[in-house]
């Protein structure tokens, strides 16, 4: 009974839970999440540490790591229910690349950890603590005890953070169904005449989504680009087409200082999907392989990536792959690679703080030497010279 109703609790919140024993190693899923993207269960440094901590303290562990992701460990009649990761503040690629790298994990698709505001996180981890030992336990009491209590963020939560209202893609604005499926329809179709005229009825039926007005309005923009890429790549663009302009576009948002600025932006990511579907539907047509090819490279491009790696996903022959792509752009596949690298490196260099060694591990060069000398080659000057020229340009053209 207990089994099928922490199942469908860890549903209902959508946060993964996992429990191990005492005399178990071994940490099990309740069926929802899977253990091999979790780093609960590929980490067991982490998750002895959380179970160290439940050892000691009586009431739940909130652990917190890289500063910003938080873990859970409640110890329940001798069993450990360990819970997370969870972030309360939007992460960057690079900062999410560190995350995965931090607990040693290597995936093709590095999701961002389920966010939420502290509230309802300090109020997920009350309410299965309740259901577990059938009693009471206050916010205040995990405040204190988890030494949260002196985080800048959390000396505010008394009044603003209970009607902060977390915005994901699930529930990330008010305005009409209608209105956003005529938006994402001409992205789609790759109807620029009527994307502007529609794209202003969108973000003028907008509701409010918190108190912070420009927080509203950056959150906004990258649901909106998510949503656009998606319908960018069901217009017929190729998915690595489409991730690549919303990685630019996301990170121009995140160095975004002014509301007027990330509206620009909102407008300008409408217009840019939609262009990109309609200048598609112009071009000639790249055999199967070598979309596939390109796909699989802006998937992966932050781990080391080998020809036969790209044949086996796809199914076709090193020498016969390495062909048709040349054939369709003029490129070897592994120049390819390096060039997207780099394109991606700029990107980061220009709408990012983070630290050139940061860029260099992110797009997975071997050192930040080899970095510099292979981002000079393709852009004639160094990063650093490239993040001083280009940091103040703001909008992609």
């Amino acid at each position: 009974m207990e089994y099928t109703l922490l199942k469908k609790l860890e549903m209902l919140w959508g946060i993964p839970i996992f429990y191990t024993n005492n005399n178990s190693k071994k940490i099990q899923s309740f069926g929802t999440f899977s253990e091999k993207e979790n780093p609960l269960a590929t980490s067991v440094e982490l998750t002895q540490s959380l179970i160290e901590r439940a050892n000691s303290q009586k009431i739940p562990v909130i652990y917190k790591i890289l500063n910003k992701i938080y873990f859970i460990c409640i110890y329940s009649g001798g069993t450990y229910y360990l819970s997370g990761p969870i972030c309360v503040e939007q992460l960057s690629y690079v900062e999410i690349h560190q995350f995965y790298k931090s607990c040693n994990m290597t995936i093709q698709n590095e999701h961002h950890p389920v966010k939420m505001n502290l509230i309802k996180l300090l109020t997920f981890v009350s309410f299965l603590y309740e259901f577990l030992e059938k009693k009471e336990i206050q916010i205040e009491q995990l405040l204190q005890v988890n030494h949260l209590s002196t985080d800048s963020k959390t000396e505010n939560t008394s009044d603003s953070v209970l009607i902060d209202i977390n915005v994901q893609e699930e529930a990330a604005y008010h305005h009409t169904y209608m209105d956003e499926r005529f938006v994402m329809d001409t992205i789609r179709e790759g109807n620029v005449a009527e994307i502007n005229e529609r794209g202003d009825a969108l973000f003028e039926r907008a509701g409010v989504l918190s108190k912070n007005k420009f927080n509203d309005q950056r959150n906004l923009a990258i649901v909106t680009t998510t949503m656009a890429t998606r319908e960018a790549i069901a217009g017929g663009v190729s998915p690595a087409e489409a991730y690549k302009l919303s990685d630019l576009l996301i990170n121009q948002i995140d160095s975004c200082t002014k509301i007027e600025e990330v509206v620009e932006l909102s407008h300008k990511s409408l217009y840019q999907f939609t262009k990109l579907v309609a200048d598609n539907k112009l071009k000639p047509r790249l055999s199967n392989y070598t979309e596939q090819c390109k796909d699989y490279i802006s998937k992966n491009y932050h781990h080391k990536i080998y020809l036969e790696d790209i044949s086996g996903a796809i199914g076709v022959s090193q020498g016969h792959l390495s062909r048709v792509f040349k054939k369709d752009t003029g490129m070897k596949i592994q120049d390819y690679i390096l060039k997207f690298r780099i394109e991606r490196a700029t990107n980061l260099l220009k709408y990012s703080d983070a630290s050139l060694s940061e860029i260099s591990d992110y797009v997975c060069f071997n050192s930040q030497s080899h970095f510099g000398s292979v981002f000079k080659e393709y852009m004639g000057m160094t990063p650093r010279q490239y993040r001083e020229k280009n940091k103040q340009k703001e909008f992609y053209e």
